[in-house]
């Protein structure tokens, strides 16, 4: 039996330093490890570009990367292992969220 879908979102930061190319590498790497999951992702993108509140692993800065998905827990257990082993990724969380909290973004 199916079980229902559980919907998350995780926020990622990755260096300022790097350029459209390597982002886009890094959102379509992980578009492609949730969907061949099963997870359906609402929404992966830039979030904004911003000054870190503090310094993490020599950054200053960095780029804001936010992805929406519902699927199963081994596929956001799956993204979060293949960020927590992307040297390119400063910090990352992810949570769960309430399906009507997920519906407002919809």
């Amino acid at each position: 039996m199916m079980e229902h879908p559980r919907y998350y979102e995780t926020m990622v930061i990755v260096p300022a330093t790097l350029d459209d190319a390597q982002v886009e590498a890094i959102i379509q790497r992980a578009r492609n490890v949730l969907e061949s999951l099963g997870a359906k992702v609402h929404t992966a993108r830039v979030w904004d570009k911003r000054k870190l509140a503090y310094e993490i692993k020599k950054h200053k800065e960095g780029i804001y990367l936010l992805f929406r998905y519902e699927g199963q827990p081994k596929a956001a257990e799956e993204l979060n292992r293949i960020l927590k082993i992307n040297e390119d990724v400063i910090r990352f969380r992810t949570f769960r969220m309430e399906p009507e909290e997920f519906a407002k973004f919809a």
